[in-house]
């Protein structure tokens, strides 16, 4: 009878993780990039609507072991900017990424 129980239990629990909605974890990396762009001059900062990508990157993207570790941290957002938005990659856009890496790729 503990099986049986058992059993339904794990499939009553698997049916609700499944059906449950998934809230998404990341902000879209052309959202960082045009607010990032914003902020570091290159175009109107965004405002509050800005708020959720500038909080993602400055603690999401930002990399410690145990501490603030700026050259991991640059790495790993200048990886989630470059291939995330296509657009970061553009011949005229590359000033921009360098630009915000430069003055905000390695702060925390």
């Amino acid at each position: 009878m503990k099986l049986r129980a058992l059993f339904t239990t794990l499939t009553l629990g698997a049916a609700c993780l499944t059906t449950a909605p998934i809230h998404a974890q990341t902000v879209d990396p052309c959202t960082v990039y045009m607010c990032m762009a914003g902020i570091s001059g290159f175009g109107l900062s965004g405002g509050p609507a800005c708020a959720p990508a500038l909080t993602y990157w400055h603690t999401a993207l930002a990399v410690y072991s145990p501490y603030f570790n700026p050259p991991a941290s640059a790495a790993r957002r200048r990886t989630y900017l470059t291939p995330g938005c296509p657009g970061a990659n553009v011949a005229t856009n590359t000033a921009v990424l360098s630009a915000i890496m430069t003055q905000w790729g390695w702060v925390p």
